[in-house]
């Protein structure tokens, strides 16, 4: 298996609670900062891959500015710059364009990165480039983002209980930090 040298987060549900609406709604999840601090100090490149969704494309760049307020700078951000309506857009997983274009710039290749999302879509959007998947719950649906769907990417994927266990997966040999 090669080694991770990027770690891309779903932004919504996953890196933060919910899917906000303005800066104001950014409420970053449990665990969020202390693992993207653990991974960066262990020289680990991060990335936040995200839909645009019901937000007009100002609207999303304050969101994510906040985002990075509050949790550090990210080293690549791969947005979808379509509106949630669009029927031509191919950025959503389980199309793997968004981590493709990450992967790119950050000058790595797929087979290096590691995406951290809540579906099966995302598990198989990392499948199809040769990525690692690692899976949250998701909050507040009681449903496991790795029951959602149906396959072999949710089978090849790891399913993890919280962000803390993100580090621990990707970096075994890692210090342990209270928690």
């Amino acid at each position: 298996m090669t080694r991770v040298q990027a770690v891309l987060f779903n932004r919504d549900g996953v890196l933060l609670e919910g899917a906000p609406r303005s800066p104001d709604d950014v409420r970053p999840a449990p665990g969020a900062a202390e693992t993207l601090g653990q991974l960066r100090r262990r020289g680990l490149r991060t990335g936040v891959i995200t839909l645009r969704g019901p937000l007009t494309e100002a609207e999303t760049r304050r969101v994510d500015t906040r985002v990075e307020e509050l949790l550090g700078p990210f080293d690549v951000w791969a947005v979808c710059p379509h509106a949630a309506d669009e029927e031509d857009c191919r950025c959503c997983a389980p199309d793997p364009t968004l981590l493709l274009w990450a992967a790119g710039r950050l000058c790595t290749a797929p087979a290096a990165c590691a995406l951290v999302g809540d579906t099966a879509a995302d598990a198989e959007a990392a499948q199809r480039v040769g990525a690692r998947a690692l899976l949250l719950p998701r909050r507040g649906s009681g449903a496991q983002g790795a029951e959602e769907g149906a396959g072999d990417a949710e089978s090849a994927a790891e399913v993890v209980p919280d962000l803390s266990a993100v580090a621990r997966a990707l970096m075994p040999d890692a210090p342990r930090t209270p928690g």
